[in-house]
């Protein structure tokens, strides 16, 4: 494996053992508690996150099916099978179903696996690809860096609101 595919499964793993931890020991109404009326909440965060590299992972894999509507997550979850939380609004959070915790973890582990995969059969010709996202044009290193990006920042949220919650080191 390359140093660069290296470093970014490095990150990627980091980044969920963070997830692991800040999750751990919360309760369903702690998972949903929403900081105020306009924030996001860490059910929605952990779901947001695994949507979000679903997504880009398709597109890596030429369009290849989302394991959310593969593997029947969309159906089990009653979510939009389209819905990947980008741009949705105060209410769409509020209204998300109650999901436990453990269920999106198994989602963002199934997410993960077909990630790995596709990082270890991504080519130096994969990372310099133009692939088309809405109404631009992203190269195969911009998604992978962008991946990486999405879950720093919304861990980040996630151990922030628990810390909310809990205070430091609870």
């Amino acid at each position: 494996m390359s140093a660069f595919k290296e470093a970014l499964l490095s990150g990627l793993e980091e980044y969920l053992q963070s997830l692991q931890v800040a999750i751990e020991g919360l309760t369903p109404a702690e998972a949903h508690w929403q900081p105020t009326m306009h924030t996001n909440h860490i059910a929605w965060l952990v779901w947001h996150m695994a949507r979000v590299e679903d997504s880009w992972v398709s597109r890596l894999q030429q369009g290849s099916a989302q394991v959310w509507t593969a593997e029947g997550w969309a159906d089990r979850f009653q979510m939009d099978a389209e819905g990947t939380g980008s741009g949705d609004a105060s209410e769409d959070v509020r209204v998300m179903p109650k999901i436990p915790l453990s269920d999106l973890m198994a989602y963002v582990d199934a997410v993960r696996e077909v990630t790995r995969r596709c990082l270890d059969q991504t080519t130096e010709d994969d990372l310099s690809k133009v692939y088309q996202y809405r109404d631009r044009n992203r190269s195969g290193t911009w998604i992978w860096g962008h991946i990486l990006v999405e879950e720093s920042q919304h861990t980040g949220q996630v151990a922030m609101i628990r810390g909310m919650m809990r205070g430091l080191g609870a």
